[in-house]
């Protein structure tokens, strides 16, 4: 494929291109490739090739007549070419090239016509040679065609390599530019309803000319899965993207599909490769190897956590995480048909015992064992191994990303002095810019970091881990919504690990009170009733400085595996005081005060999420009208101890709890005559569509908000309801999924 195809797509590198197309300076060099094939009798033959180059009177007066024939001087490039080689001899050979006009104007057209020339045929079985010679113009013609397809491929395939930065350029720029457009939407909403007296008009401000268009995109770009209704349900070992993020990822692997099998010059009577077979292998494995390494730094940079491009663009570390595991995926596939071109080039040049000759150049050891490490790397991280052993699946990434670079740089630092490493040290550094900023946010927590100290206990009735943090030293108000990753000091062994918990709510001074006296696993339940001696027995038991001064924040935390299972066993028999250290917060805040409605649809200890958000949603300047949870919950236990938490927040006619009880009630008359107002419970699986249609038709066309936490079922539920709305013209109506996903 033409390059000019691509150049119509990215017309930012109009001067790669340009400087890729040169031609003339490779006749000097042709004319140096022909006269290779030769050797010389007027030096000494224990004499490193190159030295002998320098000192050959009769090779320089070759190399000479050779430029006066076929090339043009005035072009510049013969001097250059002379300067350099000039240069070298007179470093490493102890001589200077003589001038080149010395030599040329010495010999007449006579002299020159009685000089010996020579095809390419003959050139391999050139004698040791006592007289300067020419080639044959096709024998020159067949060297400088040679150096152009061979320099033209080198020059472009860094030139498609940074096209893979041009695509997120491109991407990343309209991202930052909707979300622009979205915050000037809101603060004109905001002055609007500032200035709006009949609350009535608000419909006819969602009917803004441009609600159309973008509730059409909303229905099919942005909130449809990509295929069907799976999206965050597992696909086998995989799981698929929104539909946005798989056209997205989709556009990146055309794009290094088209770059890594177009421009390919291949040309007849090549001295390199002779076969035009063996051209197109040696250059799609550079092609293939150099856009590989170009997505280096893509991967690095969208696999940070601090990353900066979520702060400019408003999307979510999900969205970047799939952006870094496919560009992963894409590096490590042409990985793999770099190595196995090379391989083959190897085998069919010399078989095996070439093949082992060549494990003893480092250079191609290490590269080796970095395709190798991130072939490692995608199996270990599909989301089945990610998902049933994820601490498994930390260290491996960890170990083998190191190991990948590592190598990686040592393959790649003999070529053309190490300029290649430009690929390699930007991951290095986005690395240790994030571990710095992780180290920033653990500092902005506590600056006393080693004797930060959490309140921990465990209910068995509804299996939950609950979690209270002082907030004694923080610096950063935490958000509704937000996450931090927990690191547990105590446990010397996995002291390095650490997991994301959203933050379910801040306790108050006055609600901290009740900590000590009543732990998680001493809250009365339905099912389970404790007595006042229990309670005190339980006080007892606790560590004497577990009391909580000051506001805190608070966890609610399932144990399965690993990380959760090892928090369980610390508190199993009693509450107690852990060492911790707190990162962050992460994520962005979702602008739920924006919207009139909201819905909210969770499941187990996605509870958290509109428990964080319920404080900030009903304040006194909000402007919201409604909220609605709808909660599926499978222990009773654990729907009595968290109803004591939103009973301070249930007083607010505004909202209301839906709660869906699946199991541990074996009929509707085991559940509570008496609840807080507000709150109904039922008995079973709740219909998410029937949930979302109600809530869209009360809101009219008025703005909706549907949130999604919980199983995947239950999200991917939310998320078809969601777009049934919306192609039922309730055009307010938005879907926001609050998942952490690796």
């Amino acid at each position: 494929m033409h390059i000019a195809w691509c150049t119509t797509l990215f017309i930012f590198s109009l001067a790669n291109v340009a400087d890729a197309l040169r031609s003339g300076n490779w006749c000097p060099r042709a004319c140096d490739l022909t006269l290779g094939y030769a050797t010389f009798n007027d030096t000494d033959p224990w004499l490193s090739r190159k030295v002998r180059q320098c000192r050959s009177d009769l090779r320089i007066t070759s190399l000479y007549l050779c430029f006066d024939e076929f090339c043009n001087w005035n072009d510049g490039e013969i001097p250059k070419f002379l300067a350099e080689n000039s240069k070298w001899c007179d470093e490493h050979a102890g001589v200077t090239l003589p001038p080149f006009h010395d030599i040329v104007d010495r010999w007449t057209p006579e002299d020159r016509a009685q000089l010996p020339r020579h095809s390419a045929e003959k050139a391999i079985k050139w004698p040791i040679l006592n007289t300067a010679v020419l080639p044959e113009k096709d024998f020159f013609e067949r060297a400088f065609t040679t150096l152009d397809a061979a320099f033209f491929e080198y020059d472009i395939h860094l030139v498609y390599g940074w096209y893979m930065y041009y695509f997120w350029v491109i991407l990343i720029s309209f991202g930052i530019g909707t979300r622009l457009l979205s915050l000037i939407t809101n603060i004109r909403r905001r002055e609007w309803q500032a200035v709006a007296s009949d609350e009535s008009t608000a419909p006819k401000h969602q009917r803004g000319f441009l609600s159309l268009p973008h509730a059409w995109i909303k229905r099919y770009v942005t909130v449809p899965a990509a295929f069907g209704e799976r999206c965050s349900q597992p696909l086998g070992w995989c799981t698929i993207p929104p539909r946005a993020q798989t056209l997205t990822i989709a556009a990146f692997i055309l794009l290094n599909a088209v770059l890594c099998c177009a421009s390919y010059r291949l040309t007849d009577g090549n001295l390199y490769w002779p076969k035009k077979s063996a051209q197109l292998l040696r250059f799609a494995s550079d092609r293939t190897g150099i856009i590989s390494l170009a997505n280096f730094p893509l991967v690095w940079l969208f696999g940070m956590r601090n990353d900066v491009l979520m702060w400019l663009t408003g999307w979510g570390f999900g969205t970047y995480n799939a952006f870094h595991r496919w560009a992963a995926r894409v590096a490590t596939l042409q990985a793999v048909i770099h190595s196995l071109g090379y391989t083959l080039m190897i085998f069919d040049s010399g078989g095996f015992a070439h093949f082992l000759a060549y494990w003893k150049k480092h250079y191609f050891w290490n590269g080796e064992l970095a395709t190798i490490a991130m072939s490692l790397l995608l199996v270990f991280s599909f989301y089945g191994i990610r998902r049933a052993h994820y601490e498994f699946f930390l260290v491996t990434h960890i170990a083998l990303s190191i190991a990948a670079l590592w190598s990686m740089y040592y393959h790649v630092e003999i070529f053309t002095n190490g300029e290649w490493n430009i690929f390699i040290w930007p991951c290095l550094f986005v690395w240790i810019f994030d571990r710095m900023l992780r180290g920033l946010r653990i500092l902005a927590f506590d600056w006393k970091f080693w004797s930060t100290k959490a309140i921990v206990s465990y209910d068995p009735a509804s299996n939950l881990v609950h979690m209270n943090v002082p907030m004694l030293r923080n610096r950063i108000a935490p958000k509704p919504g937000t996450y931090y990753y927990i690191y547990v000091l105590n446990d010397l062994l996995y002291v390095h690990q650490n997991h994301p918990f959203t933050l379910a709510y801040v306790a108050s001074p006055k609600e901290n009170e009740h900590i000590r006296l009543s732990p998680v696993s001493s809250r009365p339940s339905t099912r389970h009733s404790n007595s006042a001696s229990s309670s005190e027995s339980d006080a007892l038991l606790a560590p004497k400085h577990a009391e909580v001064s000051g506001a805190s924040m608070v966890y609610l935390i399932r144990p399965y595996d690993g990380f959760t299972s090892r928090l369980k066993k610390h508190c199993l028999s009693r509450p107690k005081t852990l060492r911790v250290n707190i990162e962050g917060p992460y994520g962005h805040s979702v602008p739920l005060r924006e919207y009139s409605n909201i819905l909210f649809v969770v499941g187990g200890t996605g509870v958290a999420v509109p428990l964080s958000h319920l404080a900030h949603l009903l304040g006194s300047e909000s402007t919201v009208q409604s909220v609605k949870i709808v909660w599926a919950v499978r222990e009773h236990a654990f729907l009595a101890s968290m109803l004591q938490e939103f009973k301070p927040l249930l007083g607010d006619e505004r909202c209301t709890l839906e709660v869906h009880v699946t199991q541990g009630v074996e009929h509707k008359d085991d559940i509570p005559d008496h609840t807080p107002r507000g709150v109904t419970i039922v008995v079973g699986r709740p219909n998410v569509h029937l949930s979302v249609e109600g809530s869209a038709q009360d809101a009219g066309q008025q703005s909706l908000a549907i949130v999604a936490c919980g199983p995947v079922k239950m999200a991917d539920e939310a998320r078809k309801a969601s777009v049934q709305m919306l192609a039922d013209g309730f055009r307010g109506v938005d879907y926001f999924e609050e998942s952490f996903k690796w």
